[in-house]
């Protein structure tokens, strides 16, 4: 399968953009929403996913003239720009939905013109399938714009426009981030097509599609952490899912673009010399098809039956009985193939007939300028070429095509043939040259230069032929040295090489060709994070403001301490983890809070409650939590030997017995302490029943001790 590191780069982001579609696919199903707006949603990116497919099948296959390779760049084709222009339509619905599900009258009109001009597509597309007018295939099987093409592209914008305007129209209604999503959403894409009426061969515009798909989705998630009911899964699971999708995307995206990059890097060289080659296969056939025509004319030349009779058998003088029908003959067939020197040689008188008539007898053995005769009758070929000056043409330099003339016996009788002027050869060189940006030889088998575009070399100067016998039959020879390739092919219908130097080998850069990747990657994974920061931070604040909400729901409000809630979640967490041989359970009751709030008042019932708490706070912080779990009822929950706690009682019983506040004076502490180490066999129930039990002990205790009516306080 041919495929060139351009096409490599184009379906490696497509596979990678399809994947991430599918990615949010996904994660917006999973989201499970009821929202007419996240439907739409869900169907945008179903739709980016098969048109990001359908572009992936369509570059890795084109290019390639299997009935299967054609059939898939078609279809892939089709699929893309159908899905296309469905992208476009849904995304006016979905900005319609998110408008109408915040109370905006959107006017069903936006729909329609969206509609309208998406029906004028789809019926170009239709169109297309039987009359090529939007796009086409050449003979290679790749694909080319076409003029419907333009007003195709314009329809879809129209219909981008559509979406855009309702989102600056009734942008008010928006969060920020949504307004910003939902515009580069369709600003992206825009540009992109803008830019895509210049560029040709790589797709800026479904680019830009997937930067848009992927700021949206962005939007989406963001949103989405932060619109759960239930506030602590959300806080636990929302970020991981975000980590988890930040993952798979930075690690899809890189895989993609290390892959891309290692193949774009391995294929470039290929690739190069796979240009290079064409270009020098293209150059061949021309100048090959340059030498058929005179080729021909010579074959032609050698079967006139009045040539045959006029050199068949000939005496000199009969020789010169013949010269003027000659003449004739070659003027004529000069005139008819355009060429200015048609000549035949005899061979049994080696008269030479020209447009001059018999120019003169070859002495194949004395002058110079007829060895090429004898180098002819010695090749033993039906036609020989040879770079030689026309005597007959101001001595000009010529290329002579030499073709044999047989008799019926297969005898040689003579040779014929014609001169093409070195001129017009140099002048198609020089076009090649020019516009491949090459250098072009003809050479023979010594190296020896036949043809070229600087005149000083022909016949006189030598190129390296050390390697001619490496040359395969019927293909170029490609050597790269340095910066500099050589292209070299025999060319069996003259006995010449061609050789082609190309001092630029190296046609696709690949920096130049992974750099923007690189960009587009760098900007994604930016984007990602920056994401990922923003729902971080949001998932922290939202996280905080919950752990302030949790705290003040488990505090008490009149002491600081926490309530009877924290209490019973603590209490269940010890049970639950197994540690209760940890702690030391002390349960307290306030002595007289009664008789205080009777005799004195509430105002001093509190300071009662929270004197109390604060002696508590100051005695007990340092080894667990203390809870206000009634009216004059508290509890601790400490962690510690038996004796740290002890110390801490009679820290609190120190400060208990020294308080003094405003309204009161005595403040009186009934507790009950059980350390749990030392009743592992008791549950948890049994050692709060055991801690309230010595509790009250404490309690009938004190009220013996001071001689106080318990029922009156």
């Amino acid at each position: 399968m041919n495929i060139t590191n351009l096409e490599i780069t184009q379906a490696t982001m497509d596979m990678f953009f399809c994947m991430f579609c599918i990615i949010m696919m996904v994660s917006i199903k999973a989201n499970n929403s009821k929202q007419k707006s996240m439907k739409v949603f869900l169907r945008l990116f179903l739709i980016a996913a098969v048109l990001f497919l359908g572009e992936t099948l369509a570059y890795i296959f084109r290019g390639n003239l299997g009935a299967f390779d054609i059939i898939v760049t078609r279809v892939a084709n089709l699929m893309v720009f159908a899905m296309n222009i469905a992208m476009a339509n849904t995304y006016v619905r979905y900005v319609c939905s998110v408008f109408s599900e915040r109370g905006v009258e959107v006017s069903g009109k936006n729909i329609k013109v969206a509609n309208i001009f998406t029906g004028i597509n789809i019926l170009i597309i239709a169109v297309n399938l039987f009359y090529p007018w939007m796009y086409y295939f050449d003979a290679a099987n790749y694909y080319h714009r076409n003029n419907a093409w333009y007003v195709y592209t314009v329809m879809s914008l129209v219909v981008i426009f559509t979406g855009t305007r309702l989102a600056i129209k009734y942008r008010k209604y928006l969060e920020v981030r949504s307004y910003i999503s939902i515009m580069l959403f369709s600003l992206i894409p825009i540009i992109a097509t803008i830019v895509q009426f210049f560029i040709y061969g790589f797709s800026i515009t479904n680019l830009g599609l997937g930067i848009g798909s992927f700021v949206m989705f962005s939007a989406y998630m963001y949103d989405w952490s932060h619109d759960s009911d239930d506030e602590m899964n959300r806080i636990k699971d929302s970020r991981f899912d975000v980590i988890l999708l930040f993952l798979i995307m930075l690690i899809s995206m890189s895989g993609s673009i290390i892959a891309c990059g290692n193949v774009i890097q391995k294929v470039t060289g290929e690739n190069s010399q796979m240009q290079s080659l064409t270009i020098a296969q293209m150059v061949s056939a021309e100048i090959e098809n340059e030498f058929i025509k005179p080729v021909t004319v010579s074959q032609t030349i050698s079967r006139d039956i009045d040539i045959r009779s006029h050199i068949k058998g000939k005496t000199k003088e009969e020789a010169e009985s013949v010269r003027d029908d000659m003449t004739n003959h070659l003027i004529s067939f000069g005139n008819e193939f355009g060429y200015k020197m048609v000549f035949v040689v005899s061979d049994e008188t080696r008269a030479y007939y020209t447009y001059n008539g018999i120019s003169k007898y070859l002495d194949i053995e004395n002058d110079p300028h007829d060895i090429w005769y004898k180098e002819y009758l010695d090749s033993g070929k039906k036609y020989v070429v040879n770079v030689d000056t026309d005597e007959d043409n101001n001595w000009s330099l010529s290329v002579f095509v030499n073709y044999g003339i047989f008799d019926d016996n297969g005898e040689i009788m003579g040779a014929c043939g014609v001169g093409v002027d070195m001129n017009e050869l140099v002048d198609m060189l020089s076009g090649f040259e020019e516009k491949y940006n090459i250098k072009i030889d003809l050479v023979n088998h010594d190296g020896l230069i036949q043809v070229d575009t600087d005149g000083s070399s022909i016949e006189t100067a030598y190129l390296d032929n050390s390697y001619f016998d490496k040359l395969p039959d019927k293909d170029f020879y490609y050597q790269l040295s340095d910066e500099t390739c050589y292209m070299t092919k025999y060319l069996d219908e003259f006995d010449w090489y061609i050789v082609i130097r190309d001092d630029n080998p190296m046609k696709l850069d690949a920096n130049k060709i992974i750099l923007p990747i690189v960009l587009i990657f760098i900007a994604g994974v930016i984007i990602m994070a920056i994401s990922f920061i923003i729902i971080s931070l949001r998932e922290k604040k939202a996280k905080d403001a919950y752990k302030r909400r949790y705290e003040v729901s488990i505090k008490d409000e009149l002491t600081g301490l926490y309530n009877r809630r924290g209490y019973e979640v603590d209490c269940e967490a010890i049970q639950k983890n197994g540690d209760l041989k940890e702690y030391v359970l002390i349960m307290m009751d306030l002595n007289g809070l009664k008789s205080t709030n009777d005799n004195i008042g509430h105002e001093a019932g509190d300071e009662l409650i929270i004197g109390a708490s604060k002696c508590m706070n100051n005695a007990f912080s340092g080894l667990g939590k203390v809870y206000r779990v009634g009216g004059d009822e508290f509890v601790a929950l400490l962690k510690g030997t038996r004796k740290k706690v002890e110390d801490a009682v009679k820290t609190f019983d120190y400060l208990t017995e020294n308080f003094q506040g405003k309204l009161i004076s005595e403040l009186s502490v009934s507790k009950g302490m059980v350390v749990c180490q030392e009743h592992t066999v008791l549950s948890f129930d049994e050692i709060k029943a055991m801690a309230d039990k010595l509790m009250y002990e404490d309690k009938d205790e004190y009220y013996r001790r001071t001689g106080k009516d318990r029922r009156r306080v």
